[in-house]
């Protein structure tokens, strides 16, 4: 089966301002946490046991490593005051977002919009999953999740964002730091139902043993994002 590919559109400038130099949109697994890649695999606890560090563990390495990240590309400094939130940015990314349009229970947040240049498109039949980056929580900024079909919907998709500051908080989001994660979701119609655990295919989990990898030796498949 050939190659999916997913595309990232830019306009040659914004308001007048030239995009060529925007950081660009990078497969997710080139914009791992520093902290991840640098911690060890593997440590000895207080009673002389080894043990795997979530670097070992394919589950929590894969959701990293999906799709792409898109970048900030600008900086923007946040300050949280007791009369609001206060930012500067070297580029108009940053946009207000009314709480009245948010779910009920999510109306008590503070909520942002970061403006988005790029323009996703996959191919027919695939939609794409926009999430914070998973498994990191390096800054304080949630994007909200969405589905797009972006093999239909051609413009920008924004992101609207939860504010994590405190007052007396302040961050700088450096240019190019990943921000939202891009994940391809091939469109299809499911059902679902209730079964009795299959004997056959527990007896094949439980015959590897309680060895440690069992899952990422014998059940691990591994995924390309280019």
């Amino acid at each position: 089966m050939p190659d999916q590919i997913i595309e990232f559109h830019c306009p040659d400038n914004i308001g007048g301002i030239p995009t060529k130099d925007f950081p660009r949109p990078i497969p997710a697994v080139q914009g791992m946490s520093p902290r991840l890649r640098s911690m060890p695999a593997e440590f000895e606890d207080e009673k002389g046991v080894v043990l795997n560090t979530v670097k070992r563990c394919p589950p929590f390495t894969d959701a990293m490593s999906a799709g792409y990240l898109i970048p900030i590309v600008a900086d923007v400094e946040f300050q949280m005051t007791d009369k609001g939130l206060m930012h500067k940015a070297s580029l108009p990314i940053i946009d207000t977002h009314d709480p009245r349009q948010l779910a009920p229970d999510m109306q008590r947040l503070l909520v942002l919009k970061f403006l988005n240049p790029w323009i996703v498109v996959t191919p027919p039949g695939w939609s794409s999953l926009f999430v914070a980056p998973l498994n990191r929580s390096d800054i304080p900024f949630q994007p909200l999740a969405g589905i797009v079909e972006t093999d239909r919907f051609y413009p920008p998709v924004n992101f609207p964002t939860v504010c994590l500051l405190r007052p007396g908080q302040s961050f700088f989001l450096k240019r190019g730091t990943p921000f939202v994660q891009v994940i391809p979701i091939q469109r299809a119609d499911w059902t679902s139902k209730i079964a009795v655990e299959d004997p056959q295919r527990a007896a094949e989990w439980e015959k590897l043993g309680e060895r440690t990898g069992r899952y990422r030796t014998h059940m691990w498949l591994k995924k390309k994002y280019e």
